[in-house]
């Protein structure tokens, strides 16, 4: 699927909310709703559009601490597997594999350091991890997602 100026225009304006109805893309790119509405569609069958998501406040639910943390898979060649169990581990935001000294970065949020500290020894070390480094964030006024500048 080609990406032109339009296609472009209706990505950033998702980005920026995904609420943003067909209308409001058409009035402000100045063309049909149908158009538009196309567009989307075709962007989400080809798997550019991957879903929708709303941002929460992490802090009002009581989950007030944010941590990174990097391990290590205790076989390299569980890499793969162990990745997409931690994809299924409570309040585990986000989580990638990287190059460096610890192979498997972890975004999580957890009401407190102590029970962040309990799913990490009974949840994630089980899965296959060692290494494991705690990296509390400090201040994070609200999490946003910028939309992305496409090339």
């Amino acid at each position: 699927m080609k990406i032109d100026n339009i296609n472009k225009k209706i990505l950033f304006l998702l980005q920026k909310d995904a609420r943003t109805t067909y209308k409001e893309i058409a009035t402000e790119l100045k063309r049909s709703e149908t158009t538009i509405r196309d567009r989307i569609k075709a962007m989400e069958r080809t798997g550019i559009i991957q879903g929708y998501t709303a941002l929460i406040d992490k802090t009002i639910l009581g989950l007030n601490f944010f941590a990174m943390i990097f391990a290590n898979p205790t076989s390299s060649s569980d890499l793969d597997s162990i990745t997409e169990k931690i994809k299924k581990v409570k309040n585990v935001m986000r989580v990638y594999q990287i190059s460096g000294h610890q192979r498997i970065a972890i975004f999580m949020v957890a009401p407190s350091y102590k029970e962040l500290k309990e799913i990490i020894r009974i949840e994630l070390l089980p899965l296959g991890l060692k290494d494991e480094e705690i990296v509390s964030v400090l201040e994070a006024d609200r999490e946003f997602i910028s939309p992305l500048e496409i090339p």
